[in-house]
């Protein structure tokens, strides 16, 4: 049985240790270990191979600090709690398919437009 490899980060003292003895009691999970500050976070990632990151949910305004960490490691999945351990989003990098019916010229130049201009790429301009 593959080893789930959970790397907890950046959560209240409290609630890293309800995360860490739920990651700890199954049997496919491994610990690859745990950091109060984000300080370093990408590179513990890629060191600890975490396959997920649980840590403290962002204020919306700050979400895009998740974005190093995906970009660095396109497969990790993050797992955001809210500081009171009620709700909990999840982050991940996912390709995704739109069909383009037309491959006129003019739909063509249009879809290349389309595409420079998205936010993935606006995202990837700010990095």
């Amino acid at each position: 049985m593959r080893q789930i490899r959970v790397l907890l980060a950046g959560m209240p003292r409290i609630l890293m240790d309800m995360v860490k003895n739920i990651v700890v009691s199954q049997d496919d999970f491994t610990l690859a270990g745990e950091m109060i500050a984000w300080d370093g976070l990408v590179k513990a990632a890629a060191d600890a191979r975490a396959d997920v990151v649980v840590l403290r949910a962002l204020a919306t305004t700050e979400a895009a600090e998740y974005r190093d960490l995906l970009y660095s490691r396109p497969r990790i999945k993050i797992i955001a709690i809210a500081e009171d351990g009620r709700d909990a989003t999840l982050h991940e990098l996912q390709p995704h398919l739109i069909p383009l019916a037309d491959v006129a010229p003019a739909s063509l130049i249009a879809a290349i437009r389309s595409a420079a201009h998205s936010e993935g790429r606006e995202l990837e301009d700010d990095v």
